[in-house]
Parts: C-alpha cells; sequence; structure tokens
C-alpha cells in the first residue's frame, strides 16, 4: 500500500465540511476560497483511497466509511488543536503578551475601563484586544486564536471555563410602527411567530437569541441573517424581521428605525469571561481587572451575577 500523505488541513477541512454539510459554508468558516476547499477534500480522498462524502447538487453527505473517519478525525483535530493552543498560551506567557478576544456589541461599557486598569496593574504587559463578530460567538476561544474571551453564553466550546461576570435583560428589537412598539414590554408568545434576524452560523449561541428553547413546535422563521450589531439593527429598521437582543444594546446602538422592548418573560442572558486552563500567568490578572470593573461600574438594566471567582 502507497504511503499516504495525510497533512492536517485534509483533517480540517474533512471535519468542517462533515459538520456543515456544506462546501459552501465550510469554506466560509474556515475562510478560504470553495474550489481550494474543494481540492482539499480530493486530495484528501485520493490519500486514503475512498471517497467520504457523497456529493447531489443539493446536499453533502458523509459516505459509511466517512462516518466512521469522522470520530477519529474529530478526535484527532481536538488534540491538535489544544497543542496549537498551548504553543500559543507558552509563546505569549514567554513574551509576556496576553490574547483577549471580545464579541461585537459586549461589555462596551467596560472595555476602556479594562485596558487602563490592566495596563496601570501590568505596565510591562502586552494587550492584544480582538472583536469578533457573530459568526464566532466564542471570540476566538473555540479556535484558540486568544487566551480569554469576554462573550455572552452559551457557547459550543469544549474544556471553556466561565466566569460569569453580570447578567442583563434580553429585549425584543422590533421596527418603528411595528403592532406592538406601544407596548411597555412584551412576553415571548407575543413574538415567537414573527420572521426573525439570526446569527449567520448555527448553534447553541444562534437558538439562544432565537428563544429557541422555548418554541416547542414552533420553529423559528429566520429571513435574515446578520453577523453585525448595525446589520442586525438595518435588518429590523427595514422591516425584514424582528430580534432578541440585551439590554445593553438598546443603551449603546438605539439608533432611529427601532425600538427596545424588555421580554418579561425572558430569563436574564449574561455576559462572562471564558478561558481555558492555561499556563499564561496574564489571564488571572485579566479576569480580576474585569471583575472589578464589572462590579464598579453598574449599568442601568443590569444585575450583577454571582459566577465563579478567578481562577
Amino acid at each position: 500500500m502507497a504511503l499516504m500523505n495525510i497533512q492536517f488541513r485534509h483533517i480540517r477541512a474533512f471535519v468542517a465540511v462533515a459538520k456543515e454539510k456544506s462546501f459552501a459554508r465550510a469554506s466560509a468558516k474556515l475562510n478560504v476560497s470553495q474550489p481550494a476547499l474543494s481540492q482539499t477534500i480530493i486530495q484528501f480522498e485520493e490519500n486514503i483511497g475512498f471517497p467520504v462524502f457523497e456529493r447531489t447538487t443539493r446536499n453533502v453527505s458523509l459516505t459509511k466509511p466517512g462516518e466512521l473517519l469522522l470520530e477519529k478525525a474529530l478526535t484527532l483535530s481536538r488534540h491538535i488543536d489544544g497543542f496549537h493552543n498551548e504553543i500559543h498560551q507558552l509563546q505569549q506567557s514567554v513574551h509576556n503578551e496576553l490574547r483577549v478576544g471580545y464579541l461585537i456589541g459586549t461589555a462596551v461599557e467596560f472595555i476602556p475601563a479594562i485596558v487602563r486598569e490592566f495596563k496601570r496593574r501590568r505596565p510591562e504587559a502586552t494587550l492584544h484586544l480582538t472583536e469578533f463578530d457573530f459568526t464566532d460567538s466564542s471570540a476566538g476561544l473555540a479556535s484558540g486564536q486568544v487566551d480569554c474571551g469576554i462573550i455572552r453564553p452559551p457557547i459550543d466550546v469544549r474544556d471553556i471555563q466561565i466566569v460569569e461576570l453580570t447578567r442583563e435583560q434580553c429585549v425584543a428589537c422590533l421596527p418603528t410602527g411595528h403592532r406592538l412598539s406601544d407596548k411597555e414590554s412584551v412576553v415571548l408568545e407575543d413574538i415567537l411567530d414573527e420572521p426573525f434576524v439570526a446569527a449567520p452560523t448555527r448553534g447553541p449561541w444562534r437558538d439562544y437569541w432565537l428563544a429557541n428553547d422555548h418554541r416547542i413546535d414552533r420553529p423559528a422563521n429566520v429571513v435574515f441573517e446578520a453577523a453585525t450589531v448595525e446589520s442586525e439593527l438595518q435588518a429590523v429598521a427595514t422591516e425584514k424581521g424582528i430580534s432578541i437582543t440585551a439590554d445593553s444594546t438598546a443603551k449603546f446602538y438605539a439608533r432611529p428605525g427601532v425600538v427596545f422592548k424588555p421580554i418579561i418573560d425572558m430569563p436574564f442572558c449574561s455576559i462572562a469571561i471564558g478561558y481555558r486552563d492555561t499556563s499564561n500567568r496574564l489571564v488571572r490578572d485579566f479576569i480580576s481587572v474585569v471583575q472589578n470593573i464589572s462590579e464598579a461600574q453598574p449599568v442601568t438594566g443590569l444585575s450583577h451575577g454571582t459566577g465563579t471567582k478567578a481562577p
């Protein structure tokens, strides 16, 4: 049997297509062109000697051998991602650098004070902040791009520790003139059958903001997908649909054409820091700074949680 030349890019491409069941979605997730991804899969199949996908004009599904291979590939992918993450953490620790991701629209009121206080405590350290849009609700944690992330749970990432910072009310974002726009507040029953604007990446985070846990046999009617707060609000303002968002969005992103109404029977959402057990000693300092800042700057509409303390 010929020696196989399987590279990790082949495994990553195989896992992405298997998860997304679409070459288009997988190529977007991997940030590569669709032809390049297709070629990578062809190379992978040529290397192993059998097809892993059945392709039609509409569907992509795993073959029987592909199904057997996927479990091993997922395990290998997790191990390699963990190995890369450990290398990154060691590199950042050696160079006294901390990589922090934050989800767009999250902790907007805290970020400037966090940066100032962290620099005061650790003037010798370098803080790298990166904003992530709704295509990555983990704020870089899933890919290992960051040491810790300011997020809104839930996120679909394994082995993540969560430190809850605060909670805030969920609100319905409606176009001006909507049938509910004159109400002081709404309940979920009022909005579940409305057309919805949703995040572009499927998973627990998107499900949460579509209130899927409260729907039972009433699936969400998603009519538009938005990757940023601005595009979400623009879609609502132009009456494409409504959305569910956090109370701080109403405070910091208010604009003509939209109104925000508290959803009185939906549990409060949370803002948290996510991190993996890490060798980068700066993570502990950063979490402490963020906890202190969030406790010292109460925001209208928010209530402080009692989450896990810093590691």
